[in-house]
C-alpha cells in the first residue's frame, strides 16, 4: 500500500512537471540543533534529554521545502491533493526530531532508536519541548520560513498560493496521518483559509518579489 502511494505520488509529480513546464528540485528542511554527537539522538542525549538545552541553532539550518524549480528559479511545492481535501487540516512538514524506524531496526542497540525508553517517554518529551522559550520564541521564525521559502503548492485542481493557505504547529498522535507504534510527531499542518472554502476554480496568480523572512534578514545581518 505504501509503494502504491508512493509510486501515485512521483507519477504527479511528473505530470506537474511536464503540464507546467517546471524541473524536479528537492529539498526538505533540515534543523541543525545543539548538543554533541553525529545526529540528533546523539546530541539530544549528550544533553540528557533536556528540552531547555537542546535548541536549533538556526544561522546553520536549513529551511527550502520544494519539489519543484521552474526557469525563473521560483521554487513549488507538489501535493496529490484536490481542493476538497485541502479543506481540512493535512500534513505538510515534520522537520522536527522525531521516531519513524523501520521495525527490523527497533530495538537493537541502535541509540538513534533507543534514546526512549518507550512512547510515553519521547511525548512527554515532545509536549515538554512546546512550553520551553526557545520554542516560544522561534517556532513562529521556523514555521514561517519554512513555509514560505517557496512560492506555494501544485495540487490536482491547480497552483494555490500562500495567500489562500493557513498553516500551524500540531502534536499528530494519529488523526493527521500515520504515526510510528503511538510516538507522536511535532509537524507543520496545512489547509485552505475558511474564506477560500468554495468550489470556484483557482485563479491564475501573479508572482511579486517574495519579501525575505524574519530569519533571512537576520542571517543577512550576521553574515
Amino acid at each position: 500500500m505504501v509503494q502504491k502511494r508512493v509510486k501515485a505520488g512521483k507519477e504527479f509529480e511528473e505530470y506537474i512537471y511536464r503540464v507546467h513546464g517546471l524541473s524536479r528540485h528537492m529539498k526538505r528542511p533540515r534543523l541543525c540543533w545543539s548538543g554533541e554527537g553525529r545526529n540528533n539522538m546523539d546530541k539530544l542525549s549528550s544533553l540528557d534529554k533536556n528540552v531547555n538545552k537542546f535548541k536549533p541553532i538556526l544561522s546553520e539550518s536549513k529551511f527550502i521545502k520544494s519539489d519543484a524549480i521552474d526557469e525563473d528559479g521560483n521554487l513549488y511545492e507538489i501535493k496529490k491533493y484536490s481542493k476538497k481535501q485541502l479543506k481540512k487540516y493535512l500534513i505538510y512538514s515534520e522537520p522536527i526530531i522525531k521516531v519513524a524506524p523501520s521495525r527490523s531496526k527497533w530495538g537493537v542497540g541502535d541509540p538513534f532508536y533507543d534514546t526512549f525508553k518507550g512512547a510515553a517517554e519521547y511525548n512527554s518529551f515532545i509536549e515538554n519541548l512546546l512550553k520551553t522559550k526557545w520554542w516560544n520564541r522561534y517556532s513562529g521564525i521556523i514555521l514561517d520560513s519554512i513555509t514560505h521559502s517557496n512560492r506555494g503548492i501544485y495540487c490536482k485542481c491547480g497552483f494555490i498560493p500562500h495567500s489562500q493557505l493557513t498553516f500551524r504547529w500540531v502534536i499528530n498522535k494519529g488523526e493527521y496521518g500515520p504515526i510510528f507504534d503511538g510516538y507522536h510527531r511535532l509537524c507543520i499542518i496545512f489547509k485552505l483559509k475558511d474564506n477560500n472554502k468554495n468550489d470556484e476554480p483557482i485563479k491564475d496568480f501573479e508572482f511579486k518579489k517574495p519579501k525575505s523572512s524574519i530569519l533571512e534578514f537576520i542571517k543577512s545581518l550576521i553574515s
